[in-house]
């Protein structure tokens, strides 16, 4: 919501102003794969490594191996890009590694699939939950101020963690969760879905078009929970 908020915000305003500007989210989450998430998340980020760095170190072209090395390379390039910090570096080596074994993964298992438009409804199920875990995951290293933090998170989440308090967080902060439950639902439909409410909006009178944006901004002034907090990225 923060990232690709924003990045909504600056295509929008470049566009009233006549510059077009790529998306920069497609929807990541949907990914069933790492390499689709790359492909989905921070657009314009992911085709400047692929461009500047991936490329310019040799891309594909010189071999399975250095394939694989080219891909860690890129990305630790990318984590150590976002801060000289251990977990930044953590977090490229795990997408990096993560990106050399799915290529390697797609070489050498015969039918495997590069995203999950291509792959079996069962298939993409199972490949969602892997690599959405997978990409959460990271963001333990990401969002972490130090990797003591790191450890103390994962420190939890693995020998911690108690199943029976659920129901009670879910009843404690029940509208949360109603808001987190519409976010998944509004994130995993259909892209077409997506393309039919923009035709609908787009085809409206000016009137309905002004209630609705009146409605959305009252809807968001509800549910603010704080003062207006600085965009994540700004850090980098």
């Amino acid at each position: 919501c923060d990232f690709s908020g924003y990045s909504d915000m600056a295509i929008g305003i470049a566009l009233l102003l006549g510059f077009r500007f790529p998306k920069n989210f497609d929807a990541p989450y949907k990914s069933a794969t790492i390499t689709e998430f790359w492909r989905r998340w921070h657009i314009s980020l992911s085709s400047w490594l692929r461009d500047y760095l991936y490329i310019s170190l040799g891309g594909n072209r010189k071999g399975r191996v250095r394939t694989y090395v080219n891909l860690l390379l890129t990305m630790l390039l990318g984590g150590l890009w976002h801060g000289a910090a251990i977990r930044f570096v953590l977090w490229g080596a795990l997408h990096g590694a993560a990106l050399a074994l799915h290529k390697m993964w797609l070489a050498v298992v015969p039918g495997a699939k590069a995203s999950g438009q291509q792959m079996h409804p069962l298939s993409r199920a199972i490949g969602i939950f892997l690599t959405f875990n997978l990409v959460c995951f990271g963001w333990l290293l990401f969002r972490a101020e130090s990797m003591q933090c790191v450890g103390l998170m994962l420190h939890q989440i693995f020998t911690n963690f108690n199943p029976a308090v659920i129901p009670q967080a879910v009843a404690g902060y029940a509208g949360v969760f109603a808001l987190i439950g519409a976010g998944y639902l509004l994130h995993m439909l259909p892209a077409r879905v997506d393309r039919m409410a923009q035709s609908v909006v787009m085809r409206s009178p000016l009137v309905v078009q002004v209630l609705l944006a009146a409605v959305l901004i009252w809807c968001v002034m509800q549910i603010k929970s704080s003062d207006i907090q600085p965009f994540i990225y700004f850090q980098f």
